[in-house]
């Protein structure tokens, strides 16, 4: 999913850089081969008549109280699948020790008998190896699918927050794939706190 999401940044970039470019001929040709680039700092700046904005998202995920309730119920899984499987691994420990103490004290009256013990721990342990994975492979599908849901509500509520503001472009900035943005171009407050509301409302 991180790389879809860089994919789509780069292509957006390139866009906007030969956006850019072509506006920058335009006027040169028009004023004697000089380019010429209007700026303005409102809200916005924008760059041959386009709006662009930025989310910082790994911010917007931290901030946006229905992504963090989502995360914590993951969280929860995944101590309460570890928990389980500590102590189905304790009990199959001590099964284990007895199973050689028996050995060491020549307590089997037959080799068949100790043999079945011992299948059946070995049974036990690939068991739990399976069950153990299972469960992991099942968060980790339900991670990814609560990550969807996040992506979905946000991208969502972006398309009727512009609605309203028009940006004709709004970058998204995770970690640090942007060399440099000007801070009048940050719309996460403005997200964050329309998100929070929403959800509010829905709570």
């Amino acid at each position: 999913m991180k790389t879809t999401k860089r994919i789509t940044l780069l292509a957006t970039f390139i866009f906007a850089q030969l956006f850019f470019i072509q506006c920058s001929k335009e006027n040169g040709n028009a004023n004697g081969n000089q380019a010429t680039v209007t700026v303005e700092t409102p809200d916005s700046i924008p760059v041959c008549n386009v709006k662009i904005a930025y989310v910082d998202y790994d911010s917007l995920l931290i901030k946006f109280h229905y992504a963090e309730e989502l995360r914590m119920e993951i969280v929860k899984k995944e101590m309460s699948i570890n928990r389980s499987i500590e102590e189905d691994r304790k009990i199959l420990q001590d099964e284990a020790k007895e199973f050689e103490r028996k050995v060491q004290n020549n307590l089997y009256l037959s080799q068949e008998t100790m043999q079945e013990d011992y299948n059946k721990i070995m049974q036990k342990d690939q068991e739990l190896l399976q069950r153990s994975q299972q469960l992991i492979g099942e968060l980790e599908k339900e991670a990814m699918e609560t990550r969807a849901k996040i992506d979905d509500c946000i991208s969502a509520y972006i398309q009727e927050y512009n609605s309203i503001c028009k940006f004709d472009l709004i970058l998204t900035r995770i970690g640090g794939n942007m060399l440099y943005a000007n801070q009048a171009l940050n719309i996460t407050n403005d997200v964050v706190e329309g998100l929070n509301a929403k959800h509010g409302t829905k709570k």
